[in-house]
């Protein structure tokens, strides 16, 4: 199988380019565009005694991480764009061990590393032809089942071929075929966390679909395959998940001449050596003088959990307003939220609450975790400033309560950050 050496394939094409065209490379080199961003995030954790909490369990932890990106201008429909991150740890863990090992260091928000996050080839072809690009490289992925984290300083990058194509109206295609996923914690990363890169001896193979040419009605439609016999790296809630391949299908309808939406979702895991698995759900929600409403059901197969959006991203289609995932084999997940912006621009807060019933025969095959008769309660504040362009602020407060026959069964978690984007 041919394996795609995207440094080489970068390096090449700057060096074809400027022997053919040094003039008009030199111009869409000074039409190139300069960004990056400041982000940061405090996390805290209590100290909880249930089964299943996962790494937000008595966090103690202050990251920061610093992305610089460059993109050339327009060449014939080519681009090149690269992009470093350097992560940055504060120190204000009293113990570097692990939270999940009875430590308060949550590595995922402290990652001390500097990585080549982005370095790719971005051809447009010639818009008379057809509305289709492509890129080649290192690269960032946003789909319900293959998706690069930006929940946390630093950010995860796919080593990928991906071709989108846009010439059916109101529709989008894209074809995915991942080499490798250049995790956020980074080879040189000096925390606590051992994962490393993961290269795929075959490639991850994803096409997807989003069509809203039906008024009203928008069609989300994915399948993935992980053709490896080793893991495919950390699929959050099946990290021994292999050779398997999982399908996406969500509709969203919003009922005319009426401000209700109601949506629905399918989704499906198939496991050459294990057992197969299914998750489905439904929403209801409007909006009453203001406020913001919604109401939505999931639940999953007994017979596995589902393996997740596969990239550090639990679920990025996730309908429950918390900070719980709701893909544990067996769980009933029942959620109400209600979000308000106070007349204040780009401001917006979301009260949610959560409760969750688990079948025994789920319990047992969700790899320990326990949610029966559990429920949590949440506050989520998002806002953009309009004074100061690019500064953004998220805060999430959540109380679990995991229902279980220990001392301390339940878990408060506060996560805050506070990004510049330039």
């Amino acid at each position: 199988m041919v394996k795609l050496n995207f440094k080489m394939a970068l390096a090449l094409s700057v060096v074809t380019s400027v022997n053919s065209h040094a003039s008009t490379v030199l111009d869409s080199i000074k039409n190139g565009t300069f960004s990056g961003g400041l982000f940061n995030t405090l996390e805290l954790g209590s100290n909880s005694g249930a089964s299943g909490v996962g790494a937000n369990n008595n966090a103690k932890v202050l990251g920061s991480a610093l992305t610089l990106d460059y993109v050339t201008g327009d060449y014939y429909g080519f681009n090149i764009g690269v992009g470093s991150e350097t992560g940055y740890d504060w120190g204000i863990q009293d113990s570097d061990t692990a939270t999940t090992a009875g430590g308060e260091n949550d590595s995922r928000v402290n990652v001390n590393a500097t990585n080549l996050y982005r370095a790719f080839i971005n051809y447009r072809f010639n818009s008379a032809l057809t509305n289709t690009q492509i890129r080649v490289g290192r690269q960032d992925i946003t789909s319900p089942l293959l998706m690069t984290s930006g929940a946390f300083p630093m950010r995860d990058s796919f080593d990928a071929v991906v071709i989108e194509n846009k010439d059916i109206p109101d529709t989008i295609l894209r074809a995915m075929y991942v080499t490798k996923w250049n995790m956020r914690y980074g080879d040189d990363n000096n925390g606590s966390v051992t994962q490393t890169d993961k290269s795929y001896d075959n490639p991850l193979v994803s096409f997807y679909l989003n069509n809203k040419s039906i008024d009203n009605l928008n069609i989300e439609a994915q399948w993935l395959q992980n053709d490896n016999d080793e893991n495919a790296g950390d699929p959050p809630a099946a990290v021994t998940a292999k050779n398997y391949d999982t399908t996406f299908l969500a509709l969203d309808y919003n009922i005319p001449n009426s401000s209700w939406t109601v949506g629905a979702k399918t989704l499906s895991a198939n496991f050459e050596n294990s057992a197969d698995t299914g998750y489905q759900g439904a929403f209801v929600k409007n909006t009453f003088n203001g406020v913001g409403v919604q109401l939505a059901y999931t639940t999953v197969d007994d017979a596995a959990n589902f393996p997740g959006t596969l990239g550090h991203v639990p679920m990025l289609r996730s309908y429950n307003p918390g900070m719980q995932g709701e893909y544990f084999a067996g769980l009933k997940t029942t959620s109400i939220a209600a979000n308000y912006g106070f007349n204040i621009t780009g401001f917006k807060a979301t009260l949610g609450y959560t409760t969750w019933q688990q079948s025994v025969e789920g319990i047992k095959n969700s790899r320990g975790t326990d949610l029966d008769d559990g429920y949590e309660a949440s506050l989520r504040i998002d806002y953009k400033s309009q004074e100061i362009k690019g500064l953004s602020t998220v805060m999430q407060l959540s109380y679990i309560n995991y229902d279980q026959d220990v001392a301390d069964d339940s878990l408060t978690i506060l996560r805050t950050s506070l990004n510049y984007q330039f």
